[in-house]
């Protein structure tokens, strides 16, 4: 696999990114596929996988750090979803100029988090984009902290959002915080974090209070209007996915306005398939892949 690193701007901050093409397969019909990280995740990880997948295919495929993680500019592991979608918007705009001039489509995927924020993206940049794939995601952040925390902890966690709230009003210092306490990872999901994510190089994540706000304000899917209507989406997901439940995908499929397509990975949990040789992982990038050929 090739790799053409790029620096572009988002915000007057210098963000990495990079194209990915195979020598021996790249195929110039086929649209570049810009590949979106979760919100804690780097270049490095989850979207030079899908390139190394869809390279071999004739894909070029396009990832980058957003902004405070990996080698892009800006403060370190801030995560604010709104700030992630525009750096998503600018992407988009490097990649459309270099798809004008070949004469391709351009093809936006998000995966887990990022399922959610390239449909955020989509309405600063819809003209630059001709396809959709969500892989994983979930659509409504308030219907999935309810799912994943029980009654009490939901109680609970308001609770600690109010009191926290309440001390940084009254001047209190801005400290940092695990951001999988405002955002919880089913035991499956964590265990791969800490046993694969961790070994990505630059890998480590603290958020501040911030990231909950932005994050309990997410919800894509009562964002969708008539601007998504021309556009293909492709809803990707694990079948028994504890983290992201699968009625995110049934949701999804449902609200979405344009020609869509639903595909459950049968087996899949949320993400402790995805390490390339894993045959789950095989056939869930295989899918993607045929569905991308057959729409462009």
């Amino acid at each position: 696999m090739i790799e053409q690193k790029i620096k572009f701007q988002s915000d007057a901050l210098t963000l990495d990114g990079a194209f990915f093409t195979d020598s021996e397969n790249d195929d110039a019909r086929l649209p570049i596929v810009i590949v979106c990280s979760g919100f804690t995740g780097q270049k490095n990880i989850h979207p030079e996988r899908y390139a190394r997948a869809w390279t071999r295919q004739g894909f070029t495929v396009f990832g980058f750090d957003y902004r405070g993680f990996g080698d892009s500019n800006g403060p370190r592991e801030r995560v604010i979803l709104e700030e992630q979608v525009r750096d998503i918007a600018n992407a988009v705009a490097i990649v459309h100029e270099r798809a004008h001039a070949e004469q391709r489509k351009v093809v936006l995927a998000g995966w887990g988090m990022g399922g959610g924020l390239i449909l955020d993206a989509f309405r600063l940049c819809e003209d630059q984009v001709d396809g959709l794939v969500a892989m994983n995601g979930f659509y409504d952040a308030l219907r999935v902290q309810k799912a994943l925390r029980s009654e009490l902890g939901w109680k609970q966690f308001r609770a600690y959002i109010a009191g926290e709230r309440l001390r940084l009003a009254k001047g209190g210092e801005l400290r940092g915080i695990d951001p999988f306490d405002i955002y919880p990872l089913d035991p499956i999901s964590r265990e791969y974090v800490e046993t694969e994510l961790v070994k990505a190089p630059g890998y480590g994540v603290t958020s501040t209070f911030d990231f909950a706000d932005s994050l309990l304000n997410f919800r894509p899917e009562a964002c969708l209007d008539e601007r998504f209507s021309r556009v293909p989406l492709l809803i990707a997901h694990g079948a028994e996915n504890d983290l992201h439940p699968v009625s995110e995908a049934y949701s999804l499929y449902a609200r979405y306005p344009g020609p869509k397509d639903l595909f459950l990975l049968e087996g899949g949990g949320h993400t402790e398939w995805m390490l390339d040789e894993n045959p789950k992982f095989q056939a869930f990038s295989g899918y993607i892949s045929d569905w991308m050929k057959a729409q462009f």
